[in-house]
């Protein structure tokens, strides 16, 4: 008979366990983006980025790394006529170009570091480079698979098609199978 009705007013335990639910989530979701930023962040730290190119006046064939981070090179790919090639003397076998003297880097599972710079193969004279050279692109292909420190993996070829050819972000490099080039 003599219940006491609930005074209407403010329920203020209510409004502070809202307010800490909703202080709770916006503090979960700065901290994942902090989170998202700082990957950004060290991938930018790490990023390696592979180019092949010719030294004309070296008479070499030379590989730099041009990004930030060490690149690490998981398999190379080398043709010639579009058929895959085990090392370099069966690429100029093929090219009908034997050169005894050359010197050269099979590259698989090399790691080049951060602005590192070296030939890949040198042939013996410039006469040899330059008939090498002109087989470049048109029957001598090169294409290799590289990852960062990160394992996120690009790769990269000797005369692409477009730009896209040249570079390419992949999910992961193959793994190299025996008959492969340098194995």
């Amino acid at each position: 008979m003599n219940d006491p009705q609930a005074k209407p007013g403010t329920d203020w335990d209510r409004i502070t366990a809202i307010s800490a639910v909703f202080i709770g989530l916006v503090a979960v979701a700065v901290s994942a983006y902090t989170a998202i930023l700082q990957r950004e962040q060290i991938r930018a730290q790490v990023w390696p980025r592979l180019l092949m190119y010719n030294a004309g006046k070296a008479a070499e064939f030379r590989i730099a790394n041009k990004g930030v981070g060490p690149a690490v090179i998981r398999s190379v790919r080398v043709t010639v006529d579009g058929k895959p090639v085990s090392d370099w003397n069966q690429a100029l076998e093929r090219l009908q170009l034997q050169d005894p003297g050359q010197g050269y880097s099979s590259l698989n599972g090399l790691v080049l570091s951060a602005g590192e710079d070296m030939d890949y193969l040198k042939p013996s004279s410039p006469e040899k480079f330059i008939e090498i050279r002109r087989h470049a692109g048109k029957r001598l292909g090169i294409k290799l698979c590289y990852c960062s420190v990160l394992n996120e993996c690009w790769t990269t070829q000797t005369y692409g098609e477009s730009a896209e050819d040249v570079q390419r972000e992949v999910a992961h490099c193959p793994a190299p199978s025996p008959q492969e080039f340098g194995n």
